[in-house]
C-alpha cells in the first residue's frame, strides 16, 4: 500500500514537471529511487555519436558529465544501437551488449567504474533519423545489475514520462522561464482545451477553436468534445474519464494520434488537473483535464533544451 501511494505521488510530480521544468530534478530523484539506481538523467544523443546533451540529471558529478560530453560520447558502446529501440520500450544495457563485453570497454573502465556504477536501463522518449531523446537510470554497485524488477518499475513510469515530456515541450515552445499554465493558455500556438468530467469544453484557446471549426480532427459533439477518428475518440474519452476519477490514464504510448496521415501527424496529450500546479490551473472552473493538440515535430535538441526552464 505504501509503495502504491509513493508511486501515485511520483507520477503526480512527473506531470507537474510538464508545467514547471524546475521540478524535473525532483522527478528524476523519485524515478531513480523507485527504479533503484544511483543516478538518472534526461538526455539526447546523436546516432553518429558526435554530439550529446543533458537536460536534467541527478546523481552524476558535474566533472563526470563534462568528461562524458568531451570524451566518452564517442566511446559509449551502447550507441548507436540504443537509438533504434522504439519510444516507450524499456531496455537494459545487456539487450545491446553482453555485460561481459561491456565491462571490458574503456567507457566502463574509465567512466562508470570510478563512479561506482555497474549497469543501466533506459527508455527512448522521442527519436528522429539522426538523434534520440531518452530517460536513463544508472545502477550503482550496491544496486546490482539490471533485473526484471527494475525493468518492470521503469516500464510503469515510462508512459507518464513520455506524456509529461511531450506536454512540457508544447508549453516550452511558447514560453521562456517558469511555466505557469493559468496565465498562458490563450497565448500558446498549440491548441489547448479544458474539459469537465462529461467532456464538455469549458475553455478553448484560439488555435483550438480553429481546429474545432475545421472539423478534421476534433468537434463539439452533442455530449462534449469528440475526436473525428473513431479509435482516437475512444482513447480520448477513456483519458477524460480517468481524469474525472482522479486516475492516471495509462494508455500505451505518450499521446493520442488524431491523424493517420503520416505527412501531417497530429497528437493530443491529456493532462489530468488533479493536484499541485495542475489543480491550481483548474481553479475557478469545472475542468478535470487539459488537452494539448499539436503537430508532431522532429527537432529534438532544440525543443528539449527549452524544457530546462531557461531562456539561455
Amino acid at each position: 500500500m505504501l509503495e502504491a501511494e509513493a508511486l501515485s505521488a511520483l507520477i503526480a510530480i512527473i506531470y507537474d514537471s510538464a508545467l514547471d521544468p524546475e521540478m524535473w530534478p525532483r522527478a528524476l530523484e523519485g524515478i531513480r529511487n523507485f527504479v533503484q539506481g544511483c543516478a538518472a538523467n534526461l538526455y539526447w544523443q546523436d546516432v553518429s555519436k558526435e554530439n550529446a546533451g543533458v537536460f536534467h540529471c541527478v546523481g552524476i558529478a558535474p566533472a563526470y558529465l563534462e568528461s562524458y560530453f568531451q570524451t566518452y560520447t564517442k566511446l559509449n558502446p551502447l550507441y548507436p544501437t540504443s537509438a533504434f529501440f522504439p519510444p516507450g520500450r524499456v531496455f537494459g544495457s545487456t539487450e545491446v551488449l553482453p555485460f561481459k563485453e561491456f565491462k571490458q570497454t574503456r567507457f566502463y573502465d574509465e567512466w562508470m567504474r570510478p563512479q561506482g556504477m555497474c549497469d543501466s536501463l533506459a527508455v527512448n522518449l522521442e527519436k528522429t533519423v539522426t538523434s534520440v531523446a531518452a530517460l536513463a537510470v544508472i545502477r550503482g554497485n550496491e544496486d546490482g545489475l539490471v533485473d526484471e524488477d527494475a525493468l518492470r518499475r521503469l516500464q510503469i513510469l515510462a508512459p507518464h514520462v513520455l506524456r509529461a515530456s511531450s506536454i512540457g515541450q508544447v508549453i516550452a515552445d511558447q514560453m521562456r522561464g517558469k511555466a505557469v499554465l493559468a496565465n498562458t493558455l490563450d497565448r500558446l500556438a498549440a491548441g489547448v482545451l479544458l474539459v469537465d468530467a462529461a467532456a464538455r469544453i469549458v475553455f478553448a484557446n484560439a488555435p483550438a477553436e480553429a481546429l474545432l471549426a475545421g472539423g478534421k480532427l476534433l468537434r463539439r459533439g452533442a455530449v462534449g468534445l469528440m475526436a473525428i477518428d473513431g479509435a482516437a475518440n475512444r482513447s480520448l474519452q477513456l483519458a477524460i474519464d480517468a481524469a474525472s476519477r482522479s486516475e492516471q490514464f495509462d494508455a500505451t504510448g505518450s499521446a493520442i494520434l488524431l491523424s493517420a496521415d503520416q505527412s501531417e501527424r497530429w497528437l493530443a496529450h491529456v493532462l489530468p488537473l488533479t493536484s499541485g500546479i495542475r489543480l491550481e490551473a483548474a481553479a475557478g472552473c469545472s475542468a478535470v483535464a487539459a488537452i494539448f493538440v499539436r503537430k508532431a515535430s522532429f527537432d529534438i535538441p532544440r525543443r528539449w533544451r527549452l524544457l530546462r526552464g531557461s531562456t539561455n
